[in-house]
C-alpha cells in the first residue's frame, strides 16, 4: 500500500506540471496574463493555452498589488471582453469617477481644497478592484475555460525558435520544459523578454518618478475629517466621495486613496524626486514623516492605526518603455512586461486591454494560417503612438499640481480627449481591426495634434499665473459636451455613428482648447483679440510664434463661437465660481 501511495503521489506531481506543446505560452499569472488567457479561450476556444506563474499560492486579498483603479476602457475590457461582469458587480466596487483635491495652505483642512471630479454617468461605470480577489477568480475561470494554468512554476529561460519556442521552468528544484508556437510575456516588472531581447535598451520615457504605498485594514473615509455641513452637502449624500478614486495633489506629487470592497483602503504616493527625494518615501517611517509634513490630515488619521497597515511597498523610477511589443517572430509583451508610464488617470488596465487584444488578433490570425508580419508592425506602431501620446500627460507636469485653475482646465481637457477619442472607439469595439484604427486616426488627427501642445500651454500658463484658489468643488453638472462625451461611450452606437460621435467631440475639444487659451492669455501683457478666429492646433502663450504658427485663421474659432459650443463652461472658471484667493 505504501508503494502504491508513493507512485500515486509521483504521478500527481508529474501531471501537475507544465508539459507538452501549446499554441500560446503566457509567462505570468497576474492581471495581464490571466485576462489574455480568458480572452483567447473566449474568442478561439480550441487554442491550447499555458499560463505559468511563479506565485505558489492564491493571492491574498488587498495586500498584494497596486493597480486597483480602472477607468472606462479597462473596465469595459474586463466586464465585456473578458467576461467578468458578474464578478465585478458582485465582489468589487463600482467607483464614482476620478476625484482630485488641490492643495490649500498647509493641507490641514480638506474643505478648503479645490475639489474636482470627472463625470459619473451611470452607464459608463468603472470599478475599484481588489487585485488579489480578482486574480484568484481569473485563475479559476481560466482553468475552467480549458487553459493549463499553473502556480509555483518560475520561468528560467525562453528560447525562441523558427517554428516553436521552448520555455524552461522550475519548481522546488525540479525543472520542466514546454514548447509553444507563441509566447506572451505577461511577467510584469520581471520583464523576461524585454530584458532578454534588449527591446528596452535606450528607451527613456522622460518621466522619472518614484512611488510608495500601503494597504490599511478597515478602510478610511476622509469625509470623517470634517463636520462642515456645506462641504458635505456638495454631493447627494455623505459617504459617496470615498467611492471615487481620490487623489490629494500638491506640487511634485499626487497621492491616491482607493477604497476596496473587501474592506482595506490602498494609499500611495507618486512623487517627482526633484521636489520630494526618494529617501523621503523609501521606508515606512520616512513615508509617514513625509505624510506628516505634506498631508497632515491623512497623517493624523493613519498615525494611530499603524497596526492596521497590511504592507508597505515601493518602486523607484517606475516609468519605462520598449521599442517592440508585437513581433513577427511570434512573441508579444503585454501589460507592464513591456512598458509603464504613470498611474495618474489609472491607465494601466487600458494598456492591458490594448496589448492583450492586439496580441489576440495576431495570435488568432496566425494560428488560422495568416501571415501577420505586416500586422505586427501595424500594431506595434499604433501601440507606440498610444504610449508616446499618453506620456505627454505626465512628462514634466508634476509642478502643475499646486495650481488649482490650471489643473481644473487640464483635468477637463485630458479626460475629454480620452472620452471623445479612444474611449468612445474602444467601448464600441472599433479600435481593434486595422481598418477601424486607420479611420480613427483620420477622425482624431486634430485631437492627437492638440494634446502635446496643450500640455505646453498648461506649463506656460502655470508660469504666468498661480493663484492659490480655495473653497469650491467643481463637480461637472453644466458643461454639457463634456458630460455627453462620457455618456457617448456607454450609449449604443453602430457603424458610422461611432465615428460621427468622435468627429462631433473633436469639434468640442477644439472649442475647449480655444476657451482655455483665452483664459490663460489674460495674463499676457497684450492678450489676443477675443473676437478673432484662431486655429486650435496652433495655440500657445508665445506671441512671438503666433504668426509663424498660423494662430489666427479665418476658418478658426473665436472665443464667442467657442462659448456657444461650450454651454456650462463657466463652471470650470474658479474665479467666476466664487473661489477664494487665499493669502500667501
Amino acid at each position: 500500500m505504501a508503494d502504491d501511495r508513493s507512485a500515486s503521489m509521483l504521478e500527481v506531481k508529474a501531471i501537475d506540471a507544465p508539459h507538452g506543446h501549446y499554441d500560446v505560452a503566457i509567462l505570468g499569472g497576474g492581471l495581464a496574463g490571466l485576462t489574455i488567457a480568458l480572452q483567447l479561450k473566449r474568442e478561439r476556444p480550441e487554442t491550447r493555452v499555458l499560463v505559468t506563474d511563479k506565485r505558489t499560492e492564491p493571492a491574498p486579498e488587498a495586500a498584494f498589488k497596486v493597480g486597483e483603479s480602472s477607468v472606462e476602457i479597462g473596465a469595459y475590457y474586463y466586464r465585456e471582453m473578458v467576461g467578468m461582469r458578474d464578478h465585478l458587480e458582485r465582489y468589487q466596487q463600482r467607483k464614482l469617477g476620478l476625484r482630485f483635491f488641490m492643495p490649500a495652505g498647509d493641507n490641514s483642512d480638506i474643505t478648503k481644497r479645490v475639489e474636482f471630479c470627472t463625470p459619473g454617468h451611470l452607464d459608463a461605470f468603472t470599478h475599484q478592484i481588489d487585485r488579489g480577489r480578482f486574480e484568484n477568480e481569473l485563475f479559476r475561470r481560466a482553468r475552467k475555460a480549458g487553459a493549463d494554468a499553473f502556480r509555483g512554476w518560475r520561468v528560467q529561460d525562453v528560447s525562441l525558435g523558427a517554428d516553436n519556442h521552448t520555455i524552461l521552468m522550475s519548481h522546488e528544484g525540479e525543472e520542466c520544459i514546454a514548447t509553444a508556437r507563441w509566447v506572451v510575456d505577461a511577467s510584469g516588472r520581471a520583464n523576461i523578454l524585454r530584458r532578454k531581447l534588449g527591446v528596452g535598451e535606450g528607451v527613456d520615457t522622460g518621466h522619472h518618478c518614484n512611488a510608495a504605498w500601503i494597504r490599511l485594514a478597515g478602510g478610511l473615509d476622509f469625509e470623517d475629517w470634517t463636520d462642515d455641513e456645506e462641504w458635505l452637502g456638495r454631493i447627494p449624500e455623505k459617504g459617496l466621495r470615498i467611492h471615487s478614486t481620490s487623489h490629494l495633489i500638491q506640487p511634485g506629487y499626487w497621492l491616491w486613496l482607493i477604497q476596496l470592497e473587501s474592506g482595506p483602503i490602498s494609499i500611495g504616493v507618486c512623487a517627482d524626486p526633484r521636489f520630494h527625494p526618494w529617501e523621503e518615501i523609501s521606508s515606512f517611517d520616512a513615508w509617514m514623516e513625509w505624510m506628516r509634513r505634506n498631508e497632515p490630515q491623512l497623517h493624523a488619521a493613519l498615525d494611530g492605526r499603524r497596526a492596521d497597515v497590511l504592507d508597505f511597498l515601493r518602486v523607484q523610477d517606475y516609468s519605462y518603455g520598449s521599442t517592440r511589443f508585437f513581433s513577427p517572430d511570434r512573441w508579444t509583451l503585454v501589460g507592464e512586461a513591456g512598458a509603464f508610464l504613470d498611474a495618474l488617470y489609472s491607465p494601466g488596465s487600458d494598456f492591458i486591454a490594448f496589448s492583450n487584444t492586439f496580441s489576440c488578433e495576431l495570435i488568432e490570425r496566425e494560428l488560422d494560417g495568416e501571415d501577420v508580419t505586416e500586422l505586427c508592425d501595424f500594431y506595434n506602431d499604433f501601440y507606440l503612438a498610444l504610449f508616446n501620446t499618453t506620456a505627454h500627460l505626465y512628462r514634466d507636469n508634476f509642478q502643475l499640481f499646486g495650481n488649482p485653475q490650471v489643473m481644473v482646465a487640464k483635468f477637463v481637457f485630458d479626460s475629454s480627449t480620452y472620452f471623445s477619442g479612444i474611449g468612445n472607439a474602444w467601448c464600441h469595439e472599433r479600435m481593434r481591426k486595422p481598418e477601424d484604427i486607420d479611420r480613427l486616426y483620420t477622425v482624431l488627427g486634430p485631437a492627437i495634434d492638440m494634446l502635446p501642445r496643450m500640455q505646453e500651454l498648461f506649463r506656460d500658463w502655470h508660469a504666468l499665473e498661480n493663484t492659490p484658489f480655495e473653497g469650491v468643488s467643481v463637480l461637472p453638472k453644466a458643461l454639457a459636451p463634456y458630460i455627453q462625451a462620457q455618456a457617448d461611450m456607454a450609449h449604443p452606437a453602430e457603424g458610422e455613428e461611432v465615428f460621427e460621435n468622435s468627429r462631433k467631440n473633436v469639434e468640442y475639444l477644439k472649442a475647449l482648447a480655444v476657451w482655455i487659451f483665452h483664459r490663460a492669455a489674460r495674463n499676457l501683457p497684450d492678450p489676443p483679440d477675443e473676437s478673432r478666429p484662431i486655429n486650435p492646433l496652433a495655440i500657445s502663450l508665445h506671441p512671438e510664434r503666433w504668426e509663424a504658427d498660423g494662430l489666427f485663421s479665418d476658418d478658426g474659432i473665436s472665443l464667442v463661437q467657442a462659448l456657444e459650443m461650450l454651454p456650462g463652461i463657466e463652471e470650470m472658471d474658479l474665479q467666476k465660481r466664487g473661489a477664494v484667493a487665499a493669502a500667501v
